[in-house]
């Protein structure tokens, strides 16, 4: 398989555990489908604080113009990928192909994802409780809501205009 960017063949390296496809020129990595799953559930790798702070200091969301302007093509069936912002706000764009043969990731781009996927999950496991305690109080006060304005009667008054 070739090279996305700059047509180098694409070498099999291990990482995380799940053989991927890499390039030795450019460093961009093809990722078949379903393997960055594997790899964002995975917390072998260590990064640097300082890649830590750097990459979740260049969040943001969208895909640059210079990027929707960029064409990649599959390396298995030639099709023209999609640019992508991962988790759609982590600022870090994969290319995507239509008929979900993988992604392509530029160097260094596949550990920002892992540093983000990894900084999200801290912080749902952070305010897991909070997001639980909300959720309960919620549900709670939409009972309450649906018992005070006697929904049911409104339901069978609407049913009876149909």
């Amino acid at each position: 398989m070739k090279c996305v960017r700059c047509q180098q063949q694409l070498s099999r390296v291990v990482y995380e555990e799940v053989e991927i496809d890499k390039c030795v020129s450019c460093g961009g990595i093809w990722l078949d489908d379903g393997e960055l799953a594997k790899i964002v559930g995975a917390t072998i790798e260590i990064f640097s604080q300082s890649l830590i702070t750097k990459t979740l200091n260049t969040v943001s969301k969208g895909v640059p113009q210079s990027e929707k302007d960029s064409v990649e093509r599959c390396p298995k069936c030639s099709q023209e990928m999609k640019a992508l912002n991962y988790a759609y706000q982590s600022g870090v764009v994969i290319d995507s192909c239509p008929n979900s043969h993988g992604i392509w990731v530029d160097s260094g781009e596949l550990e920002k994802v892992q540093i983000f996927k990894e900084s999200q999950d801290r912080d749902l496991e952070k305010n897991r409780e909070d997001l639980h305690k909300l959720a309960r109080n919620a549900n709670h006060a939409a009972e309450s809501d649906l018992k005070s304005t006697g929904l049911l009667s409104i339901l069978i008054d609407f049913l009876g205009k149909l």
